[in-house]
């Protein structure tokens, strides 16, 4: 349930402490994207990278590649491997997966 309060803090107006300092926007510019809808809310995200498939969170980072906000999510798999993906914050597409 850790991931739902995370989306509550969210909801508030700050981005939790998942967003990493090197993010390429401020937590404010973060918020304010989400509420014009032009990317969509890491609740909406992780539900469509759930932790059954994909691993329990580690880090996320938003930022902007090729004109793209981008969500740049670890994973930690059950194997201990971390997954890393990078996903169009507007839509969820998914754009790469590495395992590191």
């Amino acid at each position: 349930m850790k991931i739902i309060s995370i989306f509550l803090v969210l909801v508030a107006g700050t981005i939790s402490a998942f967003t990493h300092a090197d993010s390429d926007f401020s937590r404010s510019e973060i918020v304010q994207l989400v509420k014009e809808g032009k990317i969509l809310s890491l609740e909406a995200m992780l539900a469509q990278y759930p932790e059954k498939e994909y691993g329990k969170l580690l880090d996320l980072e938003v930022e902007r590649e090729h004109g793209k906000i981008i969500y740049e999510m670890e994973f930690l798999r059950d194997d201990g491997r971390v997954l890393e993906i990078n996903v169009d914050a507007s839509n969820g597409q998914l754009l790469k997966q590495e395992l590191e």
